[in-house]
C-alpha cells in the first residue's frame, strides 16, 4: 500500500502557485499573476500595447510590477488591502514614507482598498473596490501572495494543512 524509507534528511520540493483572488472578472484576458520571468515578459508586452495598470498587492512583488510598468510609461495604480505598504518587511511610519516616494514618482497608491471585481466584457477595462472607487486598467497584475504546491504531498498521502504538515516521523 505506502513505502517506507529511512532518511537522515528529507527536502521536499514541491514549489508553490501564485494566488488569484477569487473575485468577478479574474478570468479576463489583460489580468495575469506575478510570480516568474513568464509573467514578467507578459507585464513587458502589454506595456507596449495599453497604457494603464492596476496592481493588486503592496507588497514587494507587486511594487516592483508597478515601477517597472511605470518605468515603460504605464499609468499606474497600487491597490493594497492592508493600512500600509510592505507591512511584513516595514512599519507604519517606513510604510507610509514608501508611499509617499512611489506617488512623488507618479505612482497611485489606495491602500486599505479592497478589491471588489475586475470589469471587463473579454479583456479587463477597470478594478472596482469595495469602497466604491474605480480605476481604469488595462491591465491587471495580481501579487497578493502564493500558495504551496501540494500535489507531490498529496499523492504521497501526507498529511496537509496550509503546506505539508511535518513532524518527526512524517506521518
Amino acid at each position: 500500500d505506502g513505502t517506507t524509507a529511512s532518511y537522515d534528511r528529507l527536502l521536499l520540493c514541491t514549489g508553490s502557485n501564485p494566488f488569484m483572488l477569487p473575485v468577478p472578472g479574474r478570468d479576463l484576458d489583460g489580468v495575469i499573476a506575478y510570480r516568474d520571468i513568464a509573467d514578467t515578459t507578459a507585464m513587458i508586452e502589454a506595456s507596449t500595447r495599453y497604457r494603464k495598470a492596476v496592481v493588486i498587492g503592496g507588497g514587494l512583488l507587486g511594487l516592483e510590477a508597478a515601477n517597472g510598468l511605470m518605468r515603460r510609461g504605464m499609468e499606474v495604480h497600487v491597490v493594497h488591502v492592508l493600512p500600509t505598504l510592505m507591512e511584513r518587511q516595514l512599519d507604519a511610519a517606513a510604510g507610509y514614507l514608501l508611499q509617499k516616494a512611489l506617488e512623488a514618482r507618479g505612482i497611485t497608491v489606495h491602500c486599505k482598498g479592497a478589491t471588489k471585481a475586475i470589469l471587463g466584457h473579454e479583456r479587463a477595462e477597470a478594478v472596482l473596490l469595495e469602497d466604491g472607487t474605480v480605476y481604469g486598467a488595462d491591465l491587471v497584475v495580481m501579487a497578493v501572495g502564493i500558495r504551496p504546491e501540494t500535489r507531490l504531498a498529496t499523492d504521497a498521502h501526507l498529511e496537509i494543512g496550509r503546506g505539508i504538515v511535518v513532524s518527526d516521523q512524517m506521518v
